[in-house]
């Protein structure tokens, strides 16, 4: 039991710290989160998201995940701006159902479920995509005990204050 509790021990901290080198390495990343945090208009949020698709087709593979979380990022939250109910609906839902792909194939890494939550979290609940909060609130609290955001000041208080927010709207005391 021992060795089996070191061994877990051991992946996590290693892919706390992966995690957080790669926050430093992969330049792209500091861009795409400079961007969603001005998204304003439709415009911005769509100009966002072809830069995280071109991003995720340059990056190494490790950083091209984290941009194609971008990408259906920017994609979803492109729905706040929308005129057309439907499309922005439709819109919203796809690029939800693409975060939770990514997050479902890699269910351990707190990123990704940070970046979830960066949509669901400001979404109204009865859209229903408030059924991962509580773990995706936990990771946004994870990811902040590390360095992945640190050359993303703003972008890391924003995340932090949302997470706070969602686990005090489940009743839940961060």
């Amino acid at each position: 039991a021992k060795g089996i509790a070191l061994g877990v021990l051991t992946v996590c901290a290693t892919a706390i710290i992966q995690g957080s080198a790669l926050g430093q390495t992969c330049p792209s990343l500091i861009d795409l989160r400079v961007r969603f945090m001005d998204h304003s208009t439709f415009e911005q949020a769509v100009e966002s998201e072809r830069a995280a698709s071109k991003a995720a087709k340059t990056a190494d593979p490790d950083c091209a995940l984290y941009c194609e979380a971008h990408q259906w990022v920017s994609f979803s939250r492109a729905a706040d701006f929308g005129w057309n109910m439907a499309e922005r609906y439709t819109r919203f839902k796809k690029g939800m159902s693409k975060l939770d792909s990514l997050v479902n194939t890699h269910p351990d890494d707190n990123a990704l479920r940070a970046l979830r939550l960066s949509v669901s979290g400001t979404a109204p609940r009865f859209l229903g995509e408030d059924t991962h909060w509580e773990a995706d609130a936990n990771a946004v609290m994870e990811v902040s005990e590390t360095d992945f955001w640190a050359k993303s000041p703003i972008f890391s208080e924003w995340m932090s204050e949302l997470a706070a927010s969602t686990l005090e709207q489940l009743g839940i005391t961060p």
